[in-house]
């Protein structure tokens, strides 16, 4: 058992660093860099979550998920990111009535569900790119802080479950370990690279919320029974099993940078 952890953690050590500079030299040039990495990721996202959660449907409606979420984005970038509030908020709201409506004839709720799924960080990262790349990569950074602190102290100390039901290896020290880890990263990007030395605060609960989000995959995956989104990922899955953290928090991140100036408090990057 011993071997075959470390078989798995070596994967996933192997993986990240492979996987590293795909995601950072986007982040860094913005433009077509940054729009390829969001249309590939939404692409493989969308058949990912079609495979997942509509496998008795026919091809042709599992293929128009990417399609139709990448009209979607290109949709808003062409109208030069105006809305992004607006837009963030309908993508959410679509991702939730969707999984209400999930079995209710005639309408297609997974379907909806996932336009609403892949589409939502994909428009809050544009979002964010607009205003600053390391404010992206303070995201980006975060959420992985989030999954590494939250393995090795879950892995580490373990104790009580967070939420056996949904994911029975989920525990409150994972959670604890993944939101000290967030708070370092963002200190340490402050000493770095300038941003906001308060932003540590968001860090810890925006790493508490990359948590709900892996719970929110983690249900559906488990209401269709499967272990992985995929097997894209050696060590980790699916990329969906990689995002559900990113998913959640992105748009959170934009909502912030829009409406929490009104209240006195500024997220800077």
């Amino acid at each position: 058992m011993a071997l075959g952890m470390s078989d798995n953690l070596i994967k996933r050590i192997v993986s990240a660093l492979l996987l590293l500079p795909i995601a950072l030299y986007p982040i860094y040039a913005g433009g077509i860099w940054f729009w390829a990495l969001l249309s590939l990721g939404g692409v493989l996202m969308a058949l990912e979550w079609g495979a997942l959660t509509l496998p008795d449907t026919g091809k042709l409606i599992r293929l128009s998920l990417p399609f139709g979420a990448l009209f979607l984005l290109l949709s808003f970038i062409g109208s030069g990111l105006g809305g992004g509030e607006q837009s963030i908020s309908g993508m959410g709201i679509l991702f939730v009535a969707g999984c209400l409506f999930s079995k209710v004839r005639p309408v297609p709720g997974w379907w909806f569900a996932g336009i609403g799924y892949v589409t939502l960080p994909l428009i809050a990262l544009s979002v964010l790119r607009e205003a600053s790349s390391i404010l992206v990569l303070w995201v980006f950074l975060i959420v992985w802080a989030t999954d590494v602190g939250g393995y090795f102290a879950g892995k580490g100390i373990g104790g009580p479950k967070l939420a056996p039901r949904i994911s029975p290896k989920k525990t409150w020290a994972g959670l604890l370990g993944g939101m000290a880890l967030a708070a370092l990263v963002s200190i340490g990007m402050a000493e770095v690279l300038g941003l906001h030395e308060y932003n540590w605060h968001f860090a810890a609960a925006l790493a508490a919320w990359a948590q709900v989000g892996d719970l929110v995959e983690s249900g559906i995956k488990r209401h269709f029974n499967v272990k992985d989104s995929g097997g894209l990922i050696p060590g980790h899955g699916g990329l969906l099993d990689r995002v559900d953290g990113l998913v959640f928090v992105a748009p959170a991140v934009a909502l912030i940078l829009y409406y929490m100036p009104l209240f006195g408090v500024e997220l800077t990057g």
